[in-house]
């Protein structure tokens, strides 16, 4: 039985291997250096945790949590009682989505995890993926219930194909490349994404949200404004 006292413990000993995780990557900090952080013995830490590896899946699991916090807030989108109100929620819960992945995507966090634990990357994608499906085929379905989305549409095509989206772009390699935050990332295929399914009562609703992840500027026919996304990707190295 794990007290009330070592489970603080435990917990002060993840946050802390986080932020030297965050900072330079897992496989370039010791447990020495977990320990001096902490200003506690090797022994102490070792008690808790028996191996770097043990320390890294903690704070992995921890990290899944908080993205799985952040994903409720989705999900909580559904029940409101009007369509502004839907749009306005999953807005903002996108924001914060996007602000979390650029958090992650600055530090040599994750791209450490990739090229230095491959099985506990594999973790991170299959868990991944497991929530990402359950959440957005029910914000799909939702959406389309309430007329925003297009209703002709499968939308586990759909999601399939965001899936496909993020597990092709979000991820360390692809992010070197295009040299664009994870947010920015993010915000761009959600308009990208949602600009070709959502009604012309959708696109209507989603422009009171700009600067977030519903909105796609449009020309005067509906289609999207290749110049202006365009322009920001510009904006987005300056």
């Amino acid at each position: 039985m794990i007290t009330t006292v070592e489970l603080e413990v435990k917990s002060k000993i993840i946050n802390a291997s986080r932020d030297l995780f965050f900072e330079f990557g897992p496989s370039r900090v010791k447990m020495e250096e977990i320990a001096e952080k902490l200003a506690m013995s090797k022994k102490t830490l070792y008690k808790h945790f028996t191996s770097k590896d043990e320390v890294l899946s903690a704070v992995l699991n921890a990290s899944h949590c908080e993205v799985e916090a952040l994903m409720q807030n989705f999900k909580h989108s559904l029940s409101a009682a009007n369509d502004q109100d839907f749009l306005g929620n999953l807005s903002e819960a996108g924001k914060q989505m996007a602000d979390r992945l650029t958090l992650m995507w600055q530090s040599p966090f994750l791209k450490d995890i990739q090229r230095s634990y491959p099985e506990y990357w594999l973790a991170f994608t299959q868990r991944r993926r497991a929530g990402i499906l359950s959440m957005f085929e029910m914000i799909c379905e939702d959406g389309k219930r309430r007329g925003i989305l297009r209703a002709e549409l499968n939308y586990h095509l759909f999601t399939m194909m965001y899936l496909a989206c993020i597990e092709n772009i979000m991820h360390p390699t692809a992010m070197n490349d295009l040299q664009l935050s994870g947010g920015t990332v993010f915000q761009q295929t959600m308009a990208i994404l949602f600009g070709g399914v959502m009604t012309d009562k959708g696109r209507e609703i989603s422009q009171q949200f700009e600067h977030y992840w519903l909105t796609m500027p449009q020309n005067g026919n509906g289609t999207f404004s290749h110049n202006h996304a365009h322009a920001s990707n510009v904006n987005s190295h300056n």
